[in-house]
Protein backbone atom coordinates (compact mmCIF):
# COMPACT_ATOMS: atom_id res chain seq x y z
CA UNK A 1 0.00 0.00 0.00
CA UNK A 2 2.87 2.47 0.59
CA UNK A 3 4.13 1.94 -2.37
CA UNK A 4 0.69 2.90 -4.23
CA UNK A 5 1.17 5.60 -2.44
CA UNK A 6 4.50 6.97 -2.70
CA UNK A 7 3.85 6.68 -6.57
CA UNK A 8 0.60 8.75 -6.20
CA UNK A 9 2.85 11.24 -4.30
CA UNK A 10 5.56 11.48 -6.59
CA UNK A 11 3.43 11.70 -9.57
CA UNK A 12 1.54 14.58 -7.37
CA UNK A 13 4.41 16.31 -6.52
CA UNK A 14 5.64 15.74 -10.69
CA UNK A 15 1.99 17.50 -12.12
CA UNK A 16 2.56 20.67 -8.85
CA UNK A 17 5.50 21.02 -10.58
CA UNK A 18 5.30 21.09 -13.74
CA UNK A 19 2.04 23.40 -13.44
CA UNK A 20 4.24 25.66 -10.63
CA UNK A 21 7.34 25.69 -13.71
CA UNK A 22 4.41 26.53 -16.53
CA UNK A 23 2.73 29.35 -13.72
CA UNK A 24 6.19 31.07 -13.66
CA UNK A 25 7.56 30.77 -17.20
CA UNK A 26 4.34 32.45 -18.34
CA UNK A 27 4.06 35.20 -15.67
CA UNK A 28 8.25 36.34 -16.41
CA UNK A 29 7.28 36.22 -19.80
CA UNK A 30 4.16 38.89 -19.16
CA UNK A 31 6.53 40.31 -16.51
CA UNK A 32 9.08 40.60 -19.68
CA UNK A 33 6.97 42.06 -22.21
CA UNK A 34 5.19 44.88 -19.42
CA UNK A 35 8.79 45.64 -18.79
CA UNK A 36 9.90 45.79 -21.60
CA UNK A 37 7.02 48.18 -23.22
CA UNK A 38 7.13 50.67 -20.19
CA UNK A 39 11.12 51.09 -20.65
CA UNK A 40 11.15 54.65 -22.49
CA UNK A 41 7.59 55.82 -21.88
CA UNK A 42 8.57 58.57 -19.39
CA UNK A 43 11.34 60.31 -22.24
CA UNK A 44 8.69 59.48 -25.12
CA UNK A 45 5.81 61.60 -22.81
CA UNK A 46 8.72 64.42 -22.17
CA UNK A 47 9.71 64.66 -25.56
CA UNK A 48 5.78 65.03 -26.72
CA UNK A 49 5.65 61.92 -28.50
CA UNK A 50 2.74 60.73 -26.77
CA UNK A 51 -0.20 62.85 -26.89
CA UNK A 52 -2.29 63.54 -23.51
CA UNK A 53 -3.86 66.80 -23.81
CA UNK A 54 -2.93 69.47 -21.96
CA UNK A 55 0.15 70.29 -20.67
CA UNK A 56 2.51 67.26 -18.81
CA UNK A 57 2.48 67.38 -15.10
CA UNK A 58 3.86 64.26 -14.20
CA UNK A 59 5.74 60.74 -15.33
CA UNK A 60 6.38 57.83 -13.13
CA UNK A 61 6.73 54.40 -12.99
CA UNK A 62 6.55 51.43 -10.97
CA UNK A 63 8.64 47.81 -11.45
CA UNK A 64 6.07 45.64 -10.25
CA UNK A 65 3.67 45.52 -12.22
CA UNK A 66 6.27 46.98 -14.52
CA UNK A 67 4.09 50.15 -15.63
CA UNK A 68 4.86 53.78 -16.73
CA UNK A 69 2.62 56.34 -16.61
CA UNK A 70 2.16 60.51 -17.78
CA UNK A 71 -0.08 62.56 -16.25
CA UNK A 72 -1.33 65.41 -18.32
CA UNK A 73 -3.51 68.09 -17.59
CA UNK A 74 -6.65 66.89 -19.33
CA UNK A 75 -6.48 63.14 -18.43
CA UNK A 76 -3.54 60.16 -17.78
CA UNK A 77 -1.58 57.41 -19.94
CA UNK A 78 -0.14 54.27 -18.55
CA UNK A 79 1.26 51.80 -20.79
CA UNK A 80 -0.34 48.74 -19.09
CA UNK A 81 -3.65 48.07 -19.43
CA UNK A 82 -6.26 46.52 -17.04
CA UNK A 83 -6.66 43.50 -18.07
CA UNK A 84 -3.18 43.06 -18.29
CA UNK A 85 -2.57 43.46 -14.44
CA UNK A 86 -4.92 41.29 -13.98
CA UNK A 87 -3.53 38.45 -16.12
CA UNK A 88 -0.04 39.21 -13.84
CA UNK A 89 -1.46 39.16 -10.55
CA UNK A 90 -3.79 36.02 -10.86
CA UNK A 91 -0.36 34.49 -12.81
CA UNK A 92 1.51 35.80 -9.82
CA UNK A 93 -1.06 33.98 -7.13
CA UNK A 94 -1.10 30.60 -9.18
CA UNK A 95 2.89 30.71 -8.94
CA UNK A 96 2.35 31.07 -5.12
CA UNK A 97 -0.23 28.43 -4.74
CA UNK A 98 1.84 25.62 -7.07
CA UNK A 99 4.68 26.61 -5.14
CA UNK A 100 3.13 26.29 -1.78
CA UNK A 101 1.28 23.29 -2.47
CA UNK A 102 4.42 21.68 -4.01
CA UNK A 103 6.25 22.27 -0.91
CA UNK A 104 3.39 20.66 1.12
CA UNK A 105 3.68 17.36 -0.84
CA UNK A 106 7.43 17.26 -1.22
CA UNK A 107 7.76 17.80 2.33
CA UNK A 108 4.81 16.93 4.68
CA UNK A 109 4.57 17.53 7.82
CA UNK A 110 3.27 15.68 10.58
CA UNK A 111 -0.17 16.15 11.62
CA UNK A 112 -0.94 14.74 15.28
CA UNK A 113 -4.77 15.56 15.20
CA UNK A 114 -5.12 12.39 12.57
CA UNK A 115 -3.56 9.61 14.95
CA UNK A 116 -7.15 10.15 17.39
CA UNK A 117 -9.20 7.52 17.18
CA UNK A 118 -13.06 6.83 18.64
CA UNK A 119 -13.17 5.92 21.84
CA UNK A 120 -9.25 5.85 22.92
CA UNK A 121 -7.67 8.89 24.48
CA UNK A 122 -4.13 9.59 24.42
CA UNK A 123 -1.78 9.70 27.45
CA UNK A 124 -4.21 7.27 29.22
CA UNK A 125 -3.51 3.55 30.13
CA UNK A 126 -6.21 1.88 31.75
Amino acid sequence: MTNIRTAAGRRRAMLLGIGAGLSLASAGTLYGLLYVRSLDYGERCERGLVSGGGRLLETGASWLPPDAWCRFEDRSLSTTPFWALLLFYALLTVVVWSGTALLHTVRPRPNPGLDWQPGHTAGRSR
